[in-house]
């Protein structure tokens, strides 16, 4: 199956092979630091937990991992200097039926002060289903369309969002308002939900801003995960102060590439030989 198409290929590896398959796909890491750097490349393990993408520490290895190989586990790479990675992963022939996840990683890693260890790395997931016959459906429903205000003032539209199909999902789109007082409109707004394993549901938080006025509102909320796409439209009203929705406390549950910034790499996949998409660290990680 072609994923030029599909814009979650373009972040991410994502298929569906039968057992006894393999794929190849070409990365480029990419030293942005202002230094040479001494770069690792691995596959390690992930998993999904509800609403929550998931690495394991250091090299933990799972299932998939160990199907997966790098043509360069090591690059030496001076200041914008940049690598193409070649990442094979074979999948046995008795392979068992269902949906796998991973993580192939560049590392860098460098000593502090007495015996502290500075580890960086940034990664590109990787989605796996496996099985006979065509790719299992991905879909999902979006209900509980509903506005409110924090403590600060700040309108928030939050919506329900469960996944019906039989593959994880990385949500995002947007979210529009119209209709509203005077006719007033406004938007898009740029949404991001947390990656939704089969089964789970998730509360997607938009903020929409301090200035808007009540309402009502009709809102049209618009989500996708690659090729699906859903929408769900309804009347809110942003009430006032003291009925805050509660407040995500994990903010790694939008998205996660993994790495650090000071690490200064960066990730590209490559769909063929013509499509990038970089993808930078964000969050340091010690060791």
């Amino acid at each position: 199956m072609s994923r030029r198409d599909d814009p979650r290929a373009h972040h991410y590896i994502v298929d569906h092979v039968n057992p006894g398959t393999t794929i190849r796909r070409r990365i480029i890491v990419q030293n942005a630091a202002t230094i040479r750097r001494q770069i690792a490349v691995y596959p390690a393990a992930a998993t999904i937990n509800k609403d929550q993408w998931e690495v394991a520490p250091d090299r933990t290895p799972n299932e998939l991992s160990s199907w997966i190989r790098v043509d360069h586990d090591r690059l030496n790479l001076p200041h914008e200097q940049e690598a193409t990675v070649l990442v094979t992963i074979a999948v046995p022939e008795k392979a068992s039926a269902g949906e796998r996840y991973a993580v192939v990683w560049a590392e860098t890693a460098s000593r502090g002060k007495g015996t502290v260890r500075h580890v960086g790395r940034v990664g590109i997931r990787i989605y796996l289903s496996v099985g006979p016959g065509g790719e299992p459906a991905s879909n999902f429903t979006i209900s509980d369309l509903t506005g409110t205000r924090t403590g600060d003032g700040t309108a928030m539209l939050t919506a329900q969002v469960r996944n019906t199909g039989k593959r994880a999902l990385d949500l995002d789109g947007t979210l529009t308002l119209t209709d509203g007082p005077d006719g007033l409109s406004t938007g898009p707004f740029k949404v991001e939900a947390p990656t939704l394993a089969l089964d789970a549901t998730t509360t997607v938080h938009v903020p929409i801003g301090q200035q808007v006025p009540d309402g009502p509102w009709t809102a049209h909320l618009e989500l996708g995960s690659g090729w699906t796409r859903h929408t769900a439209t309804g009347r809110v009203t942003f009430t006032p102060p003291g009925t805050a929705p509660p407040t995500p406390t994990d903010n790694s549950k939008t998205i996660l590439i993994g790495g650090l910034a000071a690490s200064g790499l960066v990730l590209t996949l490559l769909l063929g030989y013509t499509t990038r998409q970089r993808l930078r660290a964000r969050q340091p990680l010690f060791r």
